[in-house]
């Protein structure tokens, strides 16, 4: 029979870094008592060297106080900079190595792509992928590079229906840890078909009964499930000791004291199972210590998030404008007394390999000049009072230029809301500007051919989804902004009648889009594969194919031939709210 003893270890703990590996431009409002006045200063935060630097110190500490220690990482590495658009997965898996990290969750961004990049990513890692109900058991092995049998994917095990876990040795007390994905990824990103995902809650109870009777009774939830998820997951099943989550970019804690917001207490506590978040984009450093009892119950769970800060702080994003000596030292000496700040200092051997490797491309694509913005550029997903997204229909239009740059026949083209990240404002863009800000998703274009009413369906779904229209959606991120195609979504319309207008735009004039006439369209990869709400194109006449362009690739090339970008002309996407007196 095993005897367990109570444990304490500390783990550092990120996610949804999102290739950010330099430090970001944040604005902190800081209280009229700092400097007599209401007062924004700009701080350099984050990165990948002090986010070493800092779990370096955390480390050191739990040491000193003989407690074990562990980093880990709970998904999203994948995506949001040039860095993941020119080194797709090999500059995380270089710098994921330098900066320490002991275990990853998988996170949906990591699956953009399909499988292939992640088995590449996980050739160059020197850590375990923890991805506990990922059933890979039906993987075609013919594949260039499979996942099943890799020893640091820590997958589904269908004999025993539970995930795969690794042990932590806490001063001879085990501590197991295990990751779970969310399990509609087929609907929000775009795993190989040969590979599924099973329910969570079903996944955790029978690995944590497989695991008691082993005798260890001390577990760790690696998750990438999102901040409400996570918490419902606590509640509903018991002997999970923490949850260390990703997907929702929740900072927990307080923090008025700089400008921002507060969500619950750090380490939140929930059936006695400690729930811990940190953020996004490689700003701040989770730190949490766990005091298990011999039973396995938590004694306490202790910590906050830190958010990582250079010294030198200015009155300008751009970080030219600086304080006078007095006021910045009044600035730093504030920051320095408030808990949940962090000085940290660069770590210079990530520094460097930054300089090395991947610096000097990523530069030179952030000086060329490409296109001119001549007046601001508003993104929005759903449109509101102020009108539709002017930056969106801007980027269809890329793609249906670029498909028929390529000598394709293109009738029209469709695009999700959430593909497109920020506004523009007037200025110079380069291509910095568009595959890290604007388009960072590394995801290709494809064409297809449906049939007229597929379109319709799929416009009515992608916007029932986006604004939860009787169905439960995913976000508003699938609203559809469209090229050469014009439609009115009237909201209170019974389903399947919401889409009033459909036309498109032919030889100089708008004709009616019919419903048993072939249209060829072009979208990105993500939503011609039928995401949130766009399943109806899956009902091709035509199988789709891929452009071999990705969608930063495609709007790029069209900003140098158009030299130069307005607002769009015609508003092509007409959205009218269930609350409009029209109805």
């Amino acid at each position: 029979m095993t005897v367990n003893h109570a444990a304490t270890i500390t783990f550092a703990h990120i996610n949804d870094t999102h290739s950010n590996f330099e430090p970001s431009a944040i604005s902190l409002s800081l209280s009229p008592d700092v400097l007599n006045t209401e007062t924004s200063v700009y701080a350099s935060c984050g990165g990948f060297s002090r986010i070493y630097s800092a779990v370096t110190e955390v480390k050191q500490d739990a040491f000193l106080h003989q407690r074990e220690f562990m980093f880990v990482h709970a998904g999203d590495c994948f995506q949001g900079t040039l860095y993941f658009s020119l080194y797709k997965g090999m500059a995380n898996a270089v710098l994921l190595n330098a900066i320490g990290v002991e275990a990853m969750a998988l996170g949906n961004h990591e699956l953009d792509i399909g499988n292939d990049v992640v088995a590449d990513f996980l050739d160059n890692t020197t850590f375990p992928l923890l991805a506990g109900n990922w059933d890979l058991s039906q993987e075609d092995q013919t594949k260039r590079n499979p996942l099943r049998n890799k020893r640091n994917v820590y997958a589904y095990d269908n004999a025993s229906q539970s995930a795969r876990y690794l042990i932590k040795d806490v001063h001879g007390e085990a501590v197991a840890i295990f990751g779970l994905a969310i399990e509609n990824m087929a609907g929000i990103s775009s795993p190989d078909p040969d590979t599924s995902f099973h329910n969570v809650a079903t996944v955790a109870k029978n690995t944590i009964a497989r695991l008691k009777a082993k005798g260890i009774n001390k577990v760790v939830i690696l998750s990438h499930l999102g901040y409400d998820r996570d918490l419902s997951l606590a509640q509903e099943v018991d002997g999970i000791g923490a949850i260390i989550g990703g997907h929702t970019h929740t900072m927990q804690g307080d923090f008025t004291n700089i400008g921002y917001g507060k969500t619950d207490t750090y380490a939140l506590m929930v059936n006695n199972t400690c729930v811990v978040q940190a953020g996004c984009n490689a700003l701040a450093l989770g730190q949490l210590t766990l005091v298990f009892n011999a039973d396995g119950s938590v004694e306490s769970a202790s910590g906050c998030n830190h958010l990582l800060l250079g010294r030198k702080f200015t009155i300008d994003a751009g970080r030219m404008q600086h304080l006078d000596h007095d006021s910045h030292n009044k600035v730093r000496d504030y920051l320095q007394s408030q808990k949940n700040i962090r000085f940290v200092v660069k770590d210079p051997r990530v520094e460097n390999i930054l300089n090395e490797h991947y610096r000097p491309a990523v530069r030179a694509l952030q000086t060329e000049k490409i296109a001119r913005i001549n007046e601001p550029l508003r993104h929005i997903r759903v449109p509101d009072a102020k009108g539709s997204s002017d930056i969106a229909p801007w980027v269809v239009k890329s793609f249906v230029w670029q498909a028929r740059e390529l000598g394709h026949h293109i009738d029209f083209g469709i695009h999700n809301a959430g593909g497109v990240r920020c506004s523009l404002n007037p200025g110079e863009i380069t291509p910095a500007d568009i595959a890290g800000r604007l388009l960072p998703f590394a995801i290709g274009i494809m064409m297809y051919s449906v049939k007229g009413l597929r379109i319709r369906q799929a416009l009515e779904g992608a916007i029932d989804n986006a604004i939860n229209n009787d169905i439960e959606g995913t976000g508003d991120g699938s609203f559809p902004y469209v090229a050469d195609l014009r439609y009115v979504y009237r909201c209170g319309a019974p389903s399947g009648q919401r889409i009033e207008t459909l036309e498109y735009y032919t030889n100089g004039e708008w004709l009616a889009v019919e419903d048993d006439d072939v249209y060829t369209s072009v979208s990105s990869g993500y939503t011609a594969t039928g995401k949130e709400g766009y399943a109806p194109l899956l009902d091709y006449v035509k199988e789709p194919q891929a452009l071999n362009v990705t969608m930063a690739d495609a709007f790029e090339a069209f900003a140098k031939q158009q030299g130069e970008f307005n607002k769009p002309s015609e508003n092509l996407t007409v959205f009218i709210p269930c609350d409009n007196h029209n109805n």
